[in-house]
């Protein structure tokens, strides 16, 4: 099985049919088709024997600015997005922070962690974990204000998540390999493109100012998209005592993946790590 069998084969067939991953779906075929695509094209001119190495890199070089290096932009653009999204929706299940100009309501919550501090492990547990007042009280300051230790709020915070939104953690989940899986593909079009366009294994800034120089056009169009999209309305996060905040733990239920995305010109790998 050749490496474009591969990416094809972690593919699922049910991700070409979900409408919300119709763009991240179609940089996944773009990206195979030009890994196959750009060495045929180079293969094609040299065959007469008419142009000189240089003049091969030249041709091939124009014709991957034109139709090719944009195209891939695009589709790092499309992945970007995906992760984005994900990332927001992860932030959307935590436990929203209290009202802090809700003064009587900040005097209601001061009394229900010193109620829980004097509870024993049971009831306390099983009154954060069905009543919303003291669920949002007990996330509220340092652990220890509601009888809890950092590391087990922050278990039960996970338990409470995978517990109430499971079938969203799965559909998220699912939507990270497809992330994964085409951003994979980018970046061997990418090497492709390298490759096939004669930069071998020349120093990287050449590459990289051919492939900004190529892609500006799109960088504009990004940068204009960006200018319109809404800032993310996303829910706000509670600080704990440890300094680490909630978003670090849910993305523990998601470490592992990477991702991919243009740095002046460039796609690198970024992998995503869980807070220790």
């Amino acid at each position: 099985m050749n490496r474009i069998e591969t990416l094809k084969s972690r593919w699922r067939p049910e991700w070409s049919e979900r409408s919300d991953l119709a763009k991240l779906n179609g940089s996944f075929q773009k990206s195979l088709h030009f890994i196959e695509s750009l060495p045929t094209h180079r293969a094609k001119i040299s065959g007469p024997g008419t142009l000189s190495p240089k003049g091969i890199n030249e041709t091939v070089r124009a014709a991957a600015a034109k139709d090719i290096v944009p195209d891939l932009r695009r589709a790092s653009w499309e992945a970007e997005k995906a992760t984005n999204s994900i990332k927001n929706q992860k932030l959307a299940l935590a436990v929203p922070k209290p009202d802090k100009t809700d003064i009587a309501g900040a005097i209601l919550r001061q009394e229900i962690r010193t109620m829980l501090r004097g509870l024993d492990h049971g009831d306390r547990v099983r009154l954060v974990m069905t009543d919303p007042e003291f669920l949002a009280a007990s996330f509220e300051g340092p652990a220890a204000l509601s009888g809890m230790t950092p590391e087990f709020r922050a278990d039960l915070q996970r338990r409470m998540i995978e517990e109430k939104h499971g079938p969203a953690i799965e559909a998220m989940k699912e939507t990270e390999e497809a992330i994964a899986v085409a951003t994979a593909a980018i970046e061997m079009a990418v090497g492709t493109v390298r490759t096939e366009c004669g930069f071998g294994d020349g120093p990287d800034f050449q590459f990289d100012r051919w492939m900004a120089t190529a892609s500006a056009a799109v960088e504009q169009e990004i940068a204009a998209e960006k200018a319109k999209m809404e800032k993310p309305a996303t829910t706000e996060i509670v600080t704990r005592s440890s300094g680490k905040d909630l978003a670090s733990d849910i993305d523990k239920m998601f470490a592992g993946l990477e991702t991919y995305q243009f740095i002046d010109g460039k796609l690198t790998s970024v992998e995503t790590q869980a807070a220790a």
